[in-house]
């Protein structure tokens, strides 16, 4: 990847671009983050290779949609993906897992309107599918990792800002977990925290609202 600077496109929000921007971040490489509101984004659909967002678009015109496939591009471009291809299976592996925990909570919590049924999907959550995906992960960090502050090998990847984003929004949206989830996550959590270009990322970065 040229070092020019790429066009992040997507809603004024965290969302699904916000590890990408994590990403980006950590690797100290600069990026156009192209924000826009709702009411602004009929404007930009027609311009986005399919018609949704996020859309990182390179230096040449080209367009790559989905975020989680700019996510591992990003990381591949700028060395968190993994030294060789079995680390970088290591990684995905970590990440597919994060992302079957986020599919449930993003569709059971983050996204349920009615109140009382939402309480309801939260006590299920917590007792059940929650802990049986962070069991998953403990399994696989205790298997490829080197180091207890990363998910894979010794050495930051995206894996790790993937599992930091999604464990921080559980937290935010149940405060209650956060000593049981603290419990497994800690060292990650308090390695990325710690990271400079993701402290002045996270301190400079535009107040949403999710």
């Amino acid at each position: 990847m040229a070092n020019s600077t790429l066009k992040l496109y997507y809603f004024n929000l965290q969302a699904r671009a916000e590890l990408i921007r994590l990403i980006f971040a950590a690797a100290g490489r600069p990026w156009n983050d192209v924000r826009f509101e709702n009411k602004e984004w009929p404007q930009y659909k027609p311009k986005m290779i399919l018609g949704q967002c996020p859309v990182l678009e390179l230096p040449d015109g080209t367009q790559i949609p989905q975020s989680l496939t700019i996510s591992r591009y990003v990381a591949r471009e700028n060395g968190l993906a993994g030294k060789d291809n079995l680390e970088s299976a290591k990684i995905d592996a970590v990440a597919d897992t994060q992302r079957d925990l986020n599919d449930v909570f993003h569709s059971k919590i983050l996204f349920e309107k009615d109140q009382k049924k939402k309480t309801e999907e939260i006590k299920r959550f917590t007792d059940g599918d929650l802990f049986k995906y962070v069991n998953r992960l403990m399994i696989l960090k205790k298997a490829y990792s080197r180091d207890t502050k990363y998910f894979v090998g010794s050495n930051l990847s995206w894996a790790d800002l993937y599992v930091y984003l999604s464990i921080e929004r559980i937290i935010k949206s149940m405060p209650n977990m956060k000593s049981s989830l603290d419990a497994h996550f800690k060292p990650t959590l308090d390695m990325v925290n710690s990271n400079s270009n993701i402290r002045k990322y996270l301190n400079e970065r535009p107040v949403t609202p999710f």
